[in-house]
């Protein structure tokens, strides 16, 4: 009872747990998740929620990972639970991705809850992480190298994620399941050093439990309680920060000083589950004070972006523009081109308001507009004999770099008139009888369309 005592008040603590909650739990088959199913099912009595089951064979393990599956379908058929198991190929997705298998497992078992968590109208997911993992998490950033925030451990409650038994030992989470003679499985992998945690948690903490202090983990426990309390005095509102896209807007970070940028930035990565270090914030510090648009990795599938305004976080296979796509558009007629619906329209009011998005032309009907993206060398006329690179144009102008290869050029008779929400160009005197020219409206609209995707908050 003591346990769960112990339970019952982080859930109140921390507002875990409530009414009416639909919670996915993340089911091993292990000592772990068996003990955080059992006292969910507790907590039942003093809160109306449901829970239902996730389990994931990573078919890394043979016969044990088959056996651990069969368990987890038992024990859920046992406690008349809703279970949901998938098999993923880890090594098969880590060899073609590029990715380490830790990297890939989490990942997929991510994936997979998201869409359970749609499917069932979830409310929260729920992970069977301990005390112990929160301090081997603390040491495996402090080896590889964080920041303050990285040094929190991991978090009990993180947006829709919550982590009831967090600040519960592994060594009470076994002698409870052994006193009441609860069942679970064991991953051997556990005990092999293959792993840098499984090396932390059989070789690095029993060395300095034995020689140094045998009370390490609670000194550690208590450090991270120390930095948490910390950040949360000297914590930044990211959104004070930050534009509608998610994006960092360099002016309002000017006054701030060193360390509360870096905090900023350690925020911002932390948002995307961007492993954060000393150098990389460092990095991304030099990459602001530098001039231009430029960009850096941070790791495998992102890249960040500053440009003359803002800084933002790019997904490296959503970087891919056609630059070679061109259409002929008629006058008059209306066409899609990628994001853009242009409007190509003849009018006899001249008095009409000319917006932002429209450029109005001399053109012969039936005639035909060009539309396509810039290439090298390409130059807009300023006047009857002047002309500029479209480069320059946009280097004068401030035009992030990723933006310039995504806006729409304009030609009539090859010449360039428009360049779309840049500049609009004057255009030389045309050899065709002028008495058939009339005049052209065309407007720009952008199209933004709906993608419907399985999305976890993190």
């Amino acid at each position: 009872m003591e346990l769960f005592r112990e339970i019952l008040n982080i859930n109140k603590k921390y507002n875990l747990i409530e009414n009416n909650d639909i919670i996915v739990v993340g089911f091993s088959g292990g000592p772990d998740s068996v003990f955080l199913v059992e006292m969910l099912k507790k907590l039942q009595c003093f809160f109306n929620f449901k829970i239902y089951l996730v389990h994931i064979n990573h078919l890394l393990r043979g016969e044990d990972a088959d056996s651990d599956e069969n368990f987890s379908f038992e024990y859920a058929k046992k406690n008349n639970l809703e279970i949901f198991i998938k098999r993923i190929p880890v090594k098969e997705i880590a060899k073609e991705i590029g990715k380490t298998l830790e990297e890939v497992g989490r990942e997929e078992r991510y994936k997979f809850f998201s869409e359970i968590y749609e499917k069932v109208g979830a409310t929260k997911i729920a992970t069977a992480h301990n005390k112990d993992d929160q301090i081997e998490t603390f040491l495996f950033r402090l080896i590889r190298g964080t920041s303050l925030q990285g040094l929190e451990g991991i978090k009990i409650k993180n947006n829709n994620v919550i982590r009831p038994i967090s600040e519960i030992y592994k060594k009470d989470i076994l002698e409870y399941l052994n006193k009441n003679e609860i069942q679970y499985k064991i991953d051997k992998t556990n005990f092999e050093n293959e792993f840098t945690r499984n090396s932390i948690r059989l070789d690095l903490i029993p060395f300095i439990e034995e020689r140094y202090n045998i009370k390490f983990k609670d000194k550690i426990f208590s450090l991270i309680k120390e930095i948490r309390e910390n950040n949360q005095n000297n914590s930044l509102n990211l959104s004070d920060y930050t534009d509608s896209e998610n994006r960092i807007i360099l002016e309002k970070t000017k006054f701030l000083s060193n360390f509360d940028k870096k905090n900023l930035l350690s925020l911002f990565l932390n948002k995307k589950n961007i492993e954060v270090n000393r150098n990389k914030i460092d990095e991304i510090s030099s990459l602001i004070k530098s001039n231009g648009t430029k960009k850096i990795d941070l790791d495998k599938s992102y890249r960040i972006v500053k440009d003359y305004t803002y800084l933002y976080i790019e997904d490296k296979k959503e970087n891919c523009v056609i630059n070679n796509n061109v259409i002929q558009v008629k006058i008059p007629s209306e066409q899609i081109f990628d994001n853009f619906k242009i409007t190509v329209s003849t009018i006899e009011n001249l008095d009409i308001p000319k917006e932002k998005n429209q450029y109005l032309l001399d053109a012969i009907y039936n005639d035909i507009i060009e539309v396509r993206y810039r290439k090298e060398g390409d130059r807009i006329f300023l006047g009857e004999k002047h002309s500029k690179k479209i480069k320059e144009i946009f280097i004068d102008q401030k035009i992030p770099k990723d933006i310039r290869d995504r806006l729409p050029i304009f030609l009539y008779n090859n010449t360039i008139f428009w360049i779309y929400n840049v500049k609009k160009a004057y255009i030389p005197k045309i050899n065709k009888n002028e008495n058939k020219l009339i005049k052209v409206l065309i407007t720009v609209e952008e199209v933004k369309w709906t993608i419907i995707s399985l999305k976890m908050k993190s």
